[in-house]
């Protein structure tokens, strides 16, 4: 494996859950608009009746799908009806984590099933994930979607993946890993390009003074001692040219600690975002900062606009 793929493997995160399997409680998930949605491609599911037999809100998945056994969280929204399609979400968590923790830490899954989203967390096979193609990570992850979309009515033009540190870079493989099958990725303290060769628009977050994963390029960090990174804005600009956008991005400050960058002209409507937080360390912007690694910033929230992205990605 090359030393760039191994960056977020001992990266270490706090969290906390929602919508479990792998033993957790289930929430109490707001009614919200359905995510926006320029095309719709019903799965198999959609003809299946919403009834008992259909796992719903409080139901734990640890199953054996397609020949891989595994287990993963499941929130789905109060609103679901057969026959309606929701749109979904993949969401990785970071090193030293699990399902439960990471989604009460970001609030991913109760806030996106609030938007009519089903959010899916795997648990990883081992104590790391696997960056492998042929890894049963990955092959988990695939049965857990084709089980997801043949049991409910999801939108397969409208799935997205997600994810912090070792689960950003998972997020960024598997995604590139299944080209078109994934519609966008958002990553948080890990955006280099693993692969892809086809445009896909990801907005990513990541701080400047993260002392695991560094912002510099050139720069050493605690997660892979010895080994210089590949910097974020380099990272970016790979992504941007990916996409077909220009080269020179668009910069607005936000509050004092907060600078966005988006790229403009990308090709098929993909989109390419970088929320750089000044100061910031190896945290998920906008959660608890008790639970993050450095400094983080309360001055935006990126579940919410994670959120707000995928609501806006094309089909």
């Amino acid at each position: 494996m090359k030393p760039a793929l191994r960056l977020a493997v001992i990266l270490v995160v706090l969290a906390l859950t929602v919508a479990v399997s792998c033993g957790s409680q289930w929430p109490s998930n707001p009614n919200g608009r359905a995510a926006a949605a320029s095309a719709v491609v019903a799965s198999r599911g959609c003809d299946q009746p919403r009834g008992d037999s259909v796992p719903g809100a409080g139901t734990t998945q640890d199953n054996t799908l397609a020949g891989q056994s595994g287990c993963y969280s499941l929130t789905v929204p109060h609103s679901y009806r057969s026959r309606r399609t929701m749109p979904l979400i993949l969401l990785f968590y970071g090193f030293a984590s699990d399902p439960s923790q990471f989604s009460a830490l970001t609030g991913l899954p109760v806030r996106a099933s609030g938007d009519g989203y089903m959010v899916a967390v795997p648990h990883a096979q081992g104590d790391e994930w696997q960056f492998s193609g042929d890894g049963t990570d990955a092959a988990f992850v695939s049965a857990m979607v084709t089980h997801l979309e043949s049991t409910y009515c999801i939108n397969t033009r409208r799935v997205f993946a997600t994810g912090f540190s070792a689960g950003a870079a998972f997020t960024i493989f598997y995604a590139c890993g299944h080209q078109g099958s994934i519609a966008a990725i958002a990553t948080v303290a890990v955006e280099f390009q693993l692969g892809c060769t086809r445009p896909l628009s990801i907005m990513a977050f990541h701080g400047t003074k993260d002392p695991l994963v560094p912002y510099q390029n050139g720069a050493v960090g605690l997660s892979l001692p010895g080994v210089k990174v590949r910097g974020t804005q380099r990272n970016m600009s790979d992504w941007a040219r990916l996409d077909g956008c220009r080269s020179h991005p668009r910069m607005k400050r936000i509050g004092s600690q907060v600078d966005r960058q988006w790229w403009t002209g990308c090709s098929g409507g993909t989109s390419v975002v970088l929320y750089s937080v000044l100061g910031g360390g190896h945290s998920w912007p906008g959660a608890d900062p008790k639970k993050s690694i450095g400094l983080t910033t309360q001055q935006i929230n990126a579940t919410n606009q994670i959120l707000g992205f995928f609501d806006r990605s094309p089909s």
